[in-house]
């Protein structure tokens, strides 16, 4: 099935602001148009493709499932002649949305950010945080460019692109002084609290299997974060465990704030890269991005690199 040949931009605008406001009203309100004319172009747009995209939900509207792929499509669809547009004109790189996970999101990034964007002086850079599924249906939806942490498992890679940057290790932290440190991790993590990443944090499952290796299946948990600000009050003021990505807390360790224990268990590592929509490569900002990133990653064994890089789902 062709597109049909009254479709418009106007046509995937307006569906995509309904989709984000929720509402008829709101997307009225947001775009600057009468009600009905959004409706009238949410009811074109229906007729053109055949489906039914939005249903009534309470007092506002919600996406059906044939809605939902749609949104997607056209959110890439737009985002693709907007950087189209941009190089046509010369205006390249124009605009990168990039979603950040807490494990670069205090180190790495932004120390290859504020270079990236005093040399590109006509780029616009958006920089969303998040959970690592969160930031994944973001970057499906386009609404975000580029995805940095973590590697997605296998079953969240179809239809994406990963480019690995380095290895990390997930680290058992504590604050400096703290009475258990010559202890081994063991002993400790049976005898304090301990703060664990959430459910929906990528490294949440490797920590399970460690505590699962080590024995340790029922640990005092009270508090689940990945996040360093609300993590660290605990820990200063407490005798709390914290297994967190060490780029988190890089500068913490390095200043002495916090200590780690020495786990020395390989599958604590995990890689940590660039994602991006498979058919994303030729938006100019995000190339330029993605080459100052990998430049700025740390040296690795080419071997190890060549297993996981530029990683595709078939």
């Amino acid at each position: 099935m062709t597109i049909h040949r009254g479709l418009k931009l106007r046509h995937l605008r307006i569906f995509l602001a309904i989709a984000e406001a929720g509402s008829i009203s709101g997307a009225a309100r947001d775009l600057g148009i009468t009600q009905p004319s959004v409706s009238k172009a949410l009811g074109d747009l229906e007729a053109m493709v055949s489906a039914r995209l939005l249903e009534r939900a309470g007092r506002g509207v919600a996406l059906t499932p044939k809605g939902d792929t749609f949104r997607r499509h056209a959110a890439q669809a737009l985002k693709s002649l907007d950087a189209g547009a941009e190089a046509v004109r010369g205006d390249a790189p124009g605009r990168v949305s990039v979603g950040v996970l807490p494990t670069v999101a205090g180190g790495f990034f932004p120390d290859v950010a504020l270079p990236f964007v005093a040399q590109h002086p006509g780029l616009r850079l958006t920089i969303t945080t998040g959970s690592h599924l969160h930031l994944l249906g973001e970057l499906r939806a386009g609404r975000i460019d580029m995805m940095l942490g973590r590697m997605p498992d296998t079953p969240e890679m179809p239809g994406l692109r990963f480019h690995w940057l380095y290895d990390e290790e997930i680290v058992l932290v504590a604050r400096a002084g703290h009475p258990l440190r010559d202890r081994p991790a063991e002993e400790a993590l049976r005898s304090v609290p301990v703060i664990l990443p959430p459910d929906t944090a990528i490294i949440r499952r490797t920590v399970e299997d460690y505590l699962t290796a080590i024995h340790v299946t029922q640990p005092d948990v009270s508090v689940q974060t990945v996040s360093l600000a609300p993590a660290l009050r605990f820990l200063e003021g407490s005798d709390m465990l914290w297994f967190i990505s060490r780029g988190v807390v890089e500068r913490e360790l390095r200043r002495g704030t916090l200590v780690a224990w020495p786990l020395d268990v390989p599958f604590l590592s995990g890689a940590v890269g660039i994602t991006t929509r498979a058919n994303d490569r030729d938006h100019p900002g995000l190339r330029l991005l993605h080459d100052a990133l990998s430049a700025a990653a740390p040296p690795r064994a080419e071997g190890a690199r060549q297993a996981v890089s530029d990683r595709e789902a078939r």
